[in-house]
C-alpha cells in the first residue's frame, strides 16, 4: 500500500473539518453566530474566504490558533497574510 504523507496527529483543517469540529463541540455555525451576535453568513464565509471577526470566533471556540485553522491566511505570530497581486492584475 502507499505511504502515509503526514503523521496521524497532524490535522488538516479544511472547511469540512472545521465545521465538523464545531459540531463535535455541540454547536452549529448558526448557533455560534447567534452567540456572538453576528450574521450566520459571516461564519459560513470564513470557511471559504478571509473574514477576520468570524475567523477569530471560530478559532476561540475550537481553542486552536488562527494559523493552524487558516494557514493560508495567518502567520504563526497572528499576522494576517494578504494576497500579493501583480500590477498587471489590478487593471
Amino acid at each position: 500500500m502507499g505511504a502515509i504523507a503526514q503523521s496521524p496527529s497532524e490535522q488538516i483543517w479544511d472547511k469540512h473539518a472545521i465545521k465538523a469540529a464545531i459540531c463535535r463541540k455541540g454547536k452549529s455555525l448558526a448557533a455560534l453566530a447567534r452567540d456572538h451576535q453576528m450574521p450566520e453568513s459571516s461564519l459560513r464565509s470564513a470557511l471559504v474566504k478571509p473574514t477576520k471577526e468570524a475567523e477569530l470566533v471560530i478559532s476561540q471556540f475550537l481553542e486552536k490558533p488562527l494559523f493552524e485553522l487558516f494557514p493560508e491566511r495567518w502567520t504563526e505570530d497572528n499576522k494576517r497574510i494578504y494576497p500579493r497581486y501583480n500590477k498587471s492584475d489590478c487593471k
